[in-house]
């Protein structure tokens, strides 16, 4: 008797064994970036097996650049050295 009545109940109450899809905002944002970042991954790789000259190219470019700038700064500091050798000296030859 008694089991038939918390059958009775136990249907109608609402369980509270049911899983919740309740996930925090921050964590929706961290797996949406995971998921692009992993697709940006995937294209990339797949770009660079279906155009290797391209990416030798490109490579190529970068450090041409890379080696162009610090050929100017080591211009800059040589002749900024060189001037202050040549300001050292007039100021010792006046004195």
């Amino acid at each position: 008797m008694f089991s038939k009545i918390k059958d009775f109940y136990n249907s109608k109450v609402k369980k509270d064994e049911q899983p919740k899809s309740v996930v925090r905002a921050d964590q929706v944002e961290k797996q949406q970036e995971q998921m692009r970042m992993q697709e940006r991954r995937r294209v990339e790789q797949e770009y660079a097996q279906e155009h290797p000259e391209q990416i030798i190219e490109e490579n190529m470019q970068a450090f041409d650049y890379k080696t162009n700038k610090l050929k100017k700064k080591l211009n800059i500091a040589i002749i900024t050295i060189f001037g202050l050798i040549v300001l050292v000296f007039l100021i010792l030859f006046f004195i």
